[in-house]
């Protein structure tokens, strides 16, 4: 958590919300937090270690087969469902925020937590919720 947001009360508040909403996540496919901690100023969250490349770095050493990317693909939407039955929006989905083992298994990574999203009043804002009171896809999307 970036040093500034650390001294706005109201944010480090939201963000330890928003982080035990994430760690509420229970899914083998959603890189699971494990605790809060806080160390001389500095707010962090405590999660495994993911081995493996990025979707981003896989993407970088050419194009994957057709084959190989529908399954990855699978389990990407397969873990953005799970989170949105639970009424989380990632927020920062891109390659480099999704790992793939060498065995093909993925792990969804970083909810984006100090990232904007776009509201029905269609203004970005970086105190926009993970967990949306109202939100509609279009409104989303714009």
């Amino acid at each position: 958590m970036p040093a500034t947001f650390a001294l706005d009360g109201e944010r480090l508040a939201r963000f330890n919300r928003e982080a035990r909403l994430l760690a509420s996540l229970d899914h083998p496919k959603i890189c699971a937090v494990h605790d809060l901690q806080e160390s001389e100023g500095t707010h962090f969250m405590v999660m495994p270690l993911i081995e493996g490349d990025t979707l981003g770095d896989r993407i970088a050493r050419g194009a994957i087969p057709v084959e190989e990317a529908l399954p990855i693909f699978a389990q990407i939407a397969e873990a953005l469902e799970a989170a949105h039955e639970r009424g989380i929006i990632h927020r920062d989905l891109k390659p480099g925020n999704i790992k793939v083992s060498d065995d093909g298994k993925v792990k969804v990574l970083d909810f984006g937590l100090g990232k904007a999203i776009e509201y029905e009043t269609g203004t970005a804002s970086s105190e926009a919720p993970t967990r949306p009171t109202s939100c509609s896809t279009a409104a989303a999307t714009r």
